[in-house]
């Protein structure tokens, strides 16, 4: 079967309407059938868990399209899946996957249209109010400007889909004419984040038009710098793509081994390799060191995903080309020794924090403390806050378990090493 949009599409539409099942109490308990129907999967259901990535995955191998989207319950590792191929960007398409929520780890759902102002979802695992931990399949209605929105991983569809480019309709792998662009002049106290603001773009693609910046937070009072002519329209999409990546050469610590990106999947919650200690070696060289308390080692942690983040911030890179997750282009760049190194910590940048774990005692049924809500609050600062429809707060609630089940999880952790209760691990990898 060719790969299509209208075909997962088709797929899609008369899931609107369906149900999760319910709990004795009446309330939704995440049992569904998508889960036990993809291979690798059925476990989502079994443990009640959120399934909206899932429903992606389903959708994808029911319509024959499961060779252009990723097959995983993990919003996180499918945005990772795209970008490693190069096709995450801020722009719709039909048949894109969408992502919502920081990094695009809260939620995910299927773009059937798009204007210039919105997009047409079907999402699974939500609700009325566009919850990420709903009940039911839905059709949404978002707007593509809302800062819930993180971006789009677009398939590989034999049959090119539409493509959102310069608020405009296109067909996708068409010539697409770049944007008009002006130059303004750098006015005292202006920053270059201010210029993309007002430009109503991201700051790389500011630093995209304009190569001659070699440092985003140097810039000098009459400077000229390049803007799109029309607010909001760029180019390309702002994540650094092949186009952009630099020649790597072969890593200093094997001078013989080829220095290639190994791919997403090395990288993430779960992943355990040496490409991942050799990510974090990198990024101590280039200032990251401050991120570990331990290591760094083969084990994917917080502590690489921070120091990821700030080596891509230190780029100029924002938003979505600044979630932590390495792609193509920050692994040649760390590779080649190329770009800005990590600056110094500041008081806007703190180093982790190594707060002991207090105690199991603290954490179960019935529970009211200040370390439920400590537990909570960094549960919300590591991507879990979709659990969460109130709080976190000082009670011990299902939101809390299930986050800290997922948290566990996305460690690699299984069985009773994942419970949803934290233990001094668990605790130590939370509070980074």
């Amino acid at each position: 079967m060719s790969t299509s949009p209208a075909a997962i599409i088709a797929v899609a539409l008369p899931e609107v309407g369906y149900h999760e099942g319910r709990n004795p109490n009446g309330s939704w308990n995440n049992k569904e059938k998508y889960a036990a129907e993809v291979p690798g999967q059925a476990w989502v259901s079994d443990d009640g868990e959120p399934w909206c990535a899932t429903f992606v995955s389903w959708l994808a191998l029911k319509s024959g399209n499961a060779d252009v989207y990723p097959r995983t319950a993990s919003c996180s590792l499918a945005v990772a899946w795209f970008r490693a191929k190069g096709r995450f960007s801020e722009f719709p398409s039909v048949g894109a996957q969408v992502f919502f929520g920081p990094g695009g780890g809260s939620h995910t759902g299927l773009v059937i249209d798009y204007d210039d102002t919105t997009i047409t979802t079907v999402e699974g695992n939500t609700n009325d109010n566009g919850s990420a931990e709903g009940d039911g399949v839905y059709r949404k209605v978002r707007r593509r400007r809302d800062a819930y929105v993180y971006g789009y991983g677009h398939p590989d569809f034999a049959q090119g889909p539409r493509r959102a480019v310069e608020a405009k309709w296109v067909i996708d792998g068409s010539t697409v004419p770049a944007p008009a662009t002006k130059s303004v002049i750098v006015k005292a106290g202006q920053s270059l984040g201010a210029i993309a603001a007002a430009a109503g773009v991201a700051l790389s693609v500011i630093l995209g038009l304009n190569p001659q910046v070699k440092d985003p937070n140097t810039i000098y009072p009459g400077d000229t710098i390049t803007v799109p002519a029309v607010p909001g329209q760029v180019p390309q999409p702002t994540n650094p793509g092949p186009g952009s990546t630099p020649t790597p050469t072969p890593h200093p610590s094997n001078p013989g081994s080829s220095s290639g990106y190994p791919g997403a999947d090395k990288f993430g919650p779960g992943a355990n390799n040496a490409y991942v200690t050799q990510l974090g070696q990198m990024l101590v060289k280039r200032g990251g060191g401050r991120f570990y308390t331990v290591g760094p080692g083969p084990s994917w942690g917080d502590a690489d995903r921070q120091a990821v983040a700030a080596f891509q911030r230190a780029q100029g890179w924002s938003g979505g080309d600044a979630d932590g997750i390495p792609g193509p282009t920050t692994w040649a760049y760390l590779v080649s020794g190329q770009g800005h190194n990590i600056p110094a910590a500041s008081a806007s940048t703190p180093a982790p924090s190594t707060a002991p774990f207090p105690g199991n005692v603290y954490f179960h049924a019935g529970a009211s403390n200040r370390y439920v809500t400590q537990l909570g609050q960094a549960l919300v600062r590591h991507g879990y806050g979709a659990y969460y429809k109130v709080g976190p707060g000082p009670q011990w609630t299902e939101a809390d378990r299930q986050a800290t089940a997922a948290f566990q999880r996305a460690q690699g952790w299984r069985g009773t090493d994942a419970n949803g209760y934290p233990g001094p691990e668990t605790w130590k990898r939370l509070m980074r």
